[in-house]
């Protein structure tokens, strides 16, 4: 960065005496020289610009003003600043320096201070805003390359997603092959042993701990497929129609626990437009949740409501709620997923999530003020 003497400033005047009272008062700058307007250009354009020009208004040929705006129309030297010398003190005058382009003016006789202080003005803030303009420069340059950065690792964690989730498909299918021979062998062994009560209780735990990991591998090669593909068949569905028979279905498990059941369907049908089975898995982990975290001897609520443009199903239990740190990653791929008042994790809402997301339609979570959870689904009403 240049010292304030190194700065060069061309003078531009037609009277000489002018000329030698300028370069007295600004002894120790880099001076140059222009006795008129045509010649002010001329060594404006030269070689490298000057940092600052003191122009005289009143010149033949070319005035002040008419210089100041070729000067302003080249790239060389739009933004040099133009200090007016002038003897005119009108401010119609001033206005129209200021109009030309000019930065500021001095009038004649010049005042040595007054004339020393404007011109480390001008070159102080011609200064900083080359600082500033560097300064821009340098961090253009920097958010181009970091945006450059960013892409290049979206790219790269995009192919480790779909790599991921090639991973994981071929997990859960390799999973189903010797799964469904366990799932055989174990019902086969239960039935064969249901005499044999010592031997029955450990067939039922280990029943009951395959279809548990059964249920894991269909939900997590469910989520996956869907994560990857959001496209799936559709085609009408009544959807209070739909759960309602779901809550049919579920009676005895609803029943098994002593829980009461408040149900709410609307007369009119409420059509959306989905797959079937992947909406009655939906509405069927979400009871299944209901009933295993609601406490014997309360309720649950199922109600569905339809509106012009989407269709609600609210489903209500009376257990103890979500932890705030459930609820803060109920949907998150790897988060807690589906933890409810206990330590539990579990696929299921996360994989209803999947399944809305898959039909443009929304699931939200919120605990209940009097105790228990609401679980709400809601679609978009297929229109007539």
């Amino acid at each position: 960065m240049k010292t304030l003497h190194e700065n060069t400033i061309l003078l531009v005047d037609d009277t000489p005496e002018n000329i030698e009272i300028l370069v007295e008062l600004l002894d120790g700058f880099d001076l140059k020289v222009a006795i008129n307007g045509k010649e002010a250009l001329e060594t404006a354009w030269e070689d490298v610009a000057p940092d600052l020009i003191l122009l005289d208004i009143m010149m033949p040929e070319m005035d002040g003003y008419e210089a100041c705006r070729h000067l302003r129309a080249d790239e060389r030297t739009k933004d040099v600043p133009v200090i007016f010398l002038t003897a005119k003190t009108h401010k119609e005058d001033v206005y129209k320096a200021f109009e030309a382009g000019g930065q500021d003016y001095v009038t004649k006789p010049f005042d040595a201070r007054e004339l020393t202080e404007r011109v480390k003005t001008q070159l102080e803030l011609k200064t900083q805003r080359e600082v500033l303009s560097d300064m821009n420069r340098i961090l253009e340059e920097k958010v181009r390359e970091r945006t450059a950065q960013l892409a290049k690792a979206n790219e790269e964690l995009k192919g480790l997603d779909t790599a991921k989730n090639n991973f994981l498909m071929m997990i859960s299918h390799e999973l189903r092959t010797p799964l469904n021979g366990i799932v055989g062998a174990t019902y086969f062994l239960n039935d064969s042993l249901a005499d044999d009560h010592e031997l029955a209780e450990f067939v039922e735990m280990l029943k009951s701990s395959v279809d548990r990991l059964e249920r894991f591998s269909t939900t997590a090669l469910l989520i996956t497929q869907l994560s990857t593909n959001h496209h799936i068949s559709k085609a009408q569905v009544d959807f209070a129609s739909l759960v309602k028979n779901v809550v049919e279905g579920m009676k005895d498990k609803i029943s098994s626990k002593n829980l009461e059941l408040h149900t709410s369907f609307p007369k009119e049908m409420c059509i959306v437009q989905g797959q079937k089975e992947l909406l009655e898995m939906a509405v069927r982990n979400i009871i299944d949740n209901a009933v295993k975290y609601s406490e014997a001897d309360h309720c649950i609520c199922v109600k569905v409501e339809k509106t012009e443009s989407k269709v609600t199903a609210v489903f209500r239990d009376k257990g103890k709620g979500f932890s705030k740190e459930a609820l803060d990653h109920l949907f998150s791929s790897f988060g807690l997923g589906e933890k409810h008042y206990d330590q539990n994790l579990g696929l299921s809402l996360r994989a209803v999530k999947s399944i809305m997301d898959a039909h443009h339609g929304t699931i939200s979570v919120e605990n209940i003020a009097d105790g228990g959870a609401e679980v709400r689904l809601e679609l978009p009403a297929a229109s007539n």
